[in-house]
Order: structure tokens, then C-alpha cells, then sequence
């Protein structure tokens, strides 16, 4: 059968497997078809009676409700359609002519097998220059699917080889992202690259979740960018994927605190595979008896063992330095049991606590400059410190209200206020009290400290007493740093 004829345009359907999915914008042909009439016929394909679907039903009901046709109210009677035509070549004509009105239109009704009918609007749409990239890459897939061989697709489209491999390689994208990714502007390079990730959803969010909200905000280089990254991260995965089930074949993986220490005298370097540069690298398991562990860093797998002790005699200047700095931390220790002390039992009158209170602020900010956060450390300070509760001389009660305020546990335990002022001031308003003090606990010599002679004046203004040994800590003359001589 090859005849041309009127068909009611009801009657006309487009083919559901037609891949050119966006007719355009139809308003010059409806104005020629107005003016003219149709120039060209339609090529249909027959298709016999058929029940009518619920898209078919709103379809027909619409275009009763628009032309009251007797016809296609016996089709909603019935509820059945009559003989129906599938549009092969036209679709954009048929469109046109029943916005323009029209009733019937011209058909050459066509003999075709279900893959003539697939080539035939393959081969009429695939040159259109408003064909995207991905529905030109769908119905190539298609003719691959009916039986034709690249050849045979090559032929009847005049796509180059090259050409048909990159569209294959698009149509290999998820639908609807990669249809989205089109529509913002992607090229053709860009999709081959992306199809050549071996991630699908590194694919559906490089495709798919780009934070551009509009074509115009779409930024070619930075995708190019992040497709290059997602790459090489996919890969890498890959790569580890492979080299970890060998690599905890003989070792096992550092913790966190190992980590901390690998750098240490305490473990050896064996190994490192760099996963991004050397791809395929072997895993080479020690030869050595012993325990190993590994580590990962971006892009590298690294293997540590823990290094042989070596028993060592120290020497006499290590054994004497040694020696210093314990020294100097018990000296520093028992000059700050001195300060606790006073403290935690200092009584302050009315003068002393109302002249504390005035001098607060010059305490807590007298020579300490914006940059070095003055009024943060007060914000920051907890007064739920171990250390503050010692110089306050009140401890943690067990048992006790945690939604107490501090003034009030203060008050109940009859804590002076003063004191806990005091307290306050020599644990946070002036850098720290927790410090170590004139004696370096590193060389085990004297060491000037500004700090702490802020600490002692503040101390000293408020009634306190520095004893002959604490002096000579203090002004650099003790014994420990003098060896005992004068």
C-alpha cells in the first residue's frame, strides 16, 4: 500500500517512538499553512483499530469540546478510536495545521516494518540542526537496537564514524540529567567526557546537580574543571579498591593516635603506593617478619612499622639535664602551691574587695593589646574549673545543683567575694596563673617571665607576702639556677 490520501486529522497521531521529542516553535508554518494550505504530504503509517487510552480520551474530549464534531463523539461513545495513522514524516505539519484549524490533511500511507519506520524518521530528523545532541544520540542507539550495524547507521545518517562514537557514548547517560545538561548548555565534549567516568552517580552529579540556576549562570570552565577532578577521584577509588584488600593482607590500619606518632623515633618508613601517579603499581608485601600498619593520605597509601628498640645508655649531660628539668618543675610547682594557698584563704576586707573591684579592668587589660583577644579570654572563661574552684578553696561537691548559678554557690559556701574575684583574675582575666614559671622546665634555667611578674604584682597588691626562697625564684638568684654559689 502507497496512496495518498485525506485523513481526518483525529485519526493522525505522532509515533511514540519518534526521537525528535521538541517540535519548536510552530508559529511561522501555522501563518504559511493559514495562508497556503499544506505543501507536502504527510508519510503515515497504518494502524489498525484500537481501544482508546486515558491519553487518547482527554486528547479526543478536548477537541470535542473545541469543534462539537459528531464524529468524535460516537469515538467518546464508544470509547473506541477508528483505524489510526502513525506520523512518520510531518509531525511538525500536523502540529501546525491543527493549530491553524484544519480538519483533514494529505497522507502518503506507507507500507513500513517496525525498522523501516525507525529508520526512515531516524534518517528525516538526524541532519536537523535543532536536533539536540543527546536525541541524536538516542536514535542512533535506537538503530543499533533494530539490527543495523554502525555501517548501515553511517550510511543512512552521513554521520562520520567518530561521530557516531560520541553520540553512543552520550546516549550511554542517564536520561533526564543528561537531557537537563543539554538544555544548560553542555557540549558534546563535555558529555563524552562524562560518560567516560566509571561512576553513575559521579555522572548523574556532574550532569545534573550544577549549581547554575539559569543557562546564563552556566560556567564551561568550571565544569571542565570538575569533570577533570571527579575523574581523577573515580579512578583513585578504583585504584584503592585494588590495593587495600592486598595492603591489609600483612598489615593492619593505624589508629588515630599512631598516626599522631608515625614520625617519631618509635617507627620506620616502608612503603608508599602514590595511587594517583602509579596506577597498577604491585603490592609489594615485606620480606621482613614483624607487624605493619598502614596509612591513607589523599592520593597515597602508606606502610609504617614499628621501628626496633635499641637499648641506649644515656650519657651524664643527659642524666644531669633530665635531672634540671625535674628540678625546676618541682620548684615551679611548689611556688604555685604557695600562691593556691594564700588564695584559697585569703580573707579580704571591705577596702581591699571594693578597691579589687575597682581595679578589675586595669588587672585584666593593663598592657595587653586588642590583638591579643583580652576580652575573649573573659568571654571564653568557664568558672566550672577545676583549677579556679582550687584557688577559690571550693571543691566539687557531689550530688550538687548544676543549675546553680556560681554567685550563688558562692554565697551559700560563704566564699568570700574577693577571693573569688582574685581567683577569676589569676585563672583567666590575666593570660594564666597555670604557668610554669621562672624555671624552664625544657633547659632548667632561669627564664624571665612577664606574665608571671603580672601575676606576683596583682598578688602583691592585694596583700600578698613572697617568702625569701620565692624572691630569689623570682628574680633569677635561687640556688637552682646558681649551682648553690653566690
Amino acid at each position: 500500500m502507497n496512496e495518498i490520501r485525506m485523513i481526518p486529522i483525529e485519526q493522525l497521531a505522532h509515533h511514540p517512538e519518534n526521537p525528535r521529542l521538541d517540535l519548536g516553535d510552530l508559529t511561522e508554518l501555522m501563518a504559511s499553512i493559514k495562508a497556503n494550505g499544506i505543501l507536502q504530504n504527510l508519510t503515515v503509517v497504518f494502524e489498525p483499530e484500537h481501544g482508546m487510552n486515558p491519553d487518547e480520551w482527554t486528547r479526543i474530549s478536548a477537541e470535542y469540546d473545541r469543534t462539537h464534531a459528531d464524529s468524535l463523539k460516537a469515538m467518546m461513545d464508544s470509547k473506541t478510536i477508528p483505524d489510526r495513522y502513525l506520523v512518520v514524516i510531518g509531525n511538525r505539519r500536523m502540529e501546525a495545521a491543527k493549530a491553524a484549524g484544519l480538519t483533514e490533511l494529505p497522507c502518503s500511507v506507507r507500507e513500513m516494518t517496525h525498522q523501516e519506520q525507525i529508520a526512515t524518521m531516524l534518517q528525516e530528523n538526524m541532519q536537523r540542526s535543532d536536533l539536540t545532541v543527546y536525541e541524536q544520540a538516542k536514535g542512533i542507539q535506537m538503530m543499533l537496537d533494530l539490527g543495523f550495524s554502525k555501517d548501515e547507521v553511517r550510511e543512512r545518517t552521513g554521520f562520520s564514524k567518530s561521530t557516531i562514537e560520541r553520540r553512543l557514548a552520550v546516549a550511554s547517560l542517564p536520561e533526564k540529567p543528561a537531557k537537563q545538561a543539554v538544555a544548560m548548555g553542555y557540549d558534546l565534549l563535555d558529555l563524552v567526557e562524562i560518560s567516560k567516568i566509571d561512576d553513575r552517580n559521579v555522572q548523574k552529579e556532574l550532569l545534573g546537580n550544577e549549581k547554575w540556576q539559569n543557562p546564563k549562570d552556566f560556567d564551561p570552565a568550571r565544569l571542565r574543571q570538575r569533570i577533570e577532578t571527579a575523574k581523577r577521584d573515580v579512578e583513585r577509588k578504583k585504584e584503592r579498591k585494588r590495593l587495600l584488600p592486598e595492603v591489609e593482607k600483612f598489615a593492619a590500619k593505624m589508629t588515630e593516635t599512631q598516626v599522631s606518632q608515625r614520625y617519631g623515633n618509635g617507627w620506620e618508613h616502608v612503603h608508599k603506593y602514590d595511587i594517583e601517579l602509579k596506577p597498577d603499581a604491585a603490592v609489594k608485601v615485606p620480606k621482613e617478619e614483624g607487624k605493619y600498619y598502614y596509612y591513607e593520605s589523599f592520593g597515597t597509601i602508606e606502610i609504617w612499622k614499628k621501628a626496633k628498640k635499641e637499648k641506649r645508655v644515656k650519657t651524664d649531660a643527659e642524666i644531669a639535664w633530665e635531672k634540671k628539668q625535674h628540678d625546676a618543675k618541682e620548684l615551679n610547682a611548689r611556688m604555685k602551691e604557695n600562691r593556691i594557698a594564700f588564695c584559697a584563704s585569703w580573707k579580704p576586707t571591705r577596702v581591699q574587695e571594693t578597691t579589687l573591684k575597682a581595679k578589675l579592668w586595669e588587672y585584666v587589660f593593663d598592657n595587653v593589646s586588642s590583638y591579643e583577644n583580652g576580652a575573649f579570654k573573659i568571654s571564653y572563661h568557664s568558672w566550672d574549673t577545676a583549677r579556679f574552684r582550687q584557688y577559690c578553696g571550693m571543691p566539687k561537691e557531689e550530688g550538687r545543683n548544676k543549675d546553680e548559678t556560681i554567685l550563688a554557690e558562692i554565697a551559700r559556701r560563704g566564699i568570700p567575694l574577693g577571693r573569688a574575684i582574685l581567683a577569676w583574675i589569676l585563672c583567666g582575666g590575666v593570660r594564666t596563673d597555670d604557668r610554669t614559671g621562672y624555671a624552664s622546665e625544657y633547659r632548667g634555667e632561669y627564664t624571665k617571665d612577664e606574665d608571671m611578674d603580672r601575676v606576683y604584682d596583682i598578688l602583691t597588691d592585694n596583700g600578698y607576702q613572697l617568702s625569701e626562697e620565692e624572691q630569689q625564684w623570682k628574680d633569677g638568684t635561687h640556688e637552682f639556677f646558681t649551682g648553690g654559689k653566690e
